[in-house]
């Protein structure tokens, strides 16, 4: 069965790196829908770059990258939703 995805460019911080990248949701629903969910350990993203905290250039460029929720220290929408 398919559930339809919004895409939602977001920029998540860990304690190490800013990641900024393509996040899949739930058509419809909201990010805080998304990480209120209790069901996901880790959040899928596409398009990614992986930034070292403090840099603009990135180190890697991979299309797709599993985070760990507990990895986040932050997660916020680069466009509106």
């Amino acid at each position: 069965m398919y559930a339809s995805k919004d895409k939602v460019r977001v920029m998540i911080v860990t304690n190490g790196f800013r990641i900024e990248g393509d996040l899949h949701i739930l058509g419809g629903s909201r990010i805080t829908d998304a990480l209120n969910s209790k069901a996901k350990d880790f959040f899928a993203l596409t398009n990614a770059k992986v930034f070292p905290l403090g840099s603009d250039e990135a180190m890697w460029e991979p299309s797709y990258l599993a985070i760990n929720r507990e990895a986040m220290a932050c997660l916020f929408p680069l466009e509106e939703e």
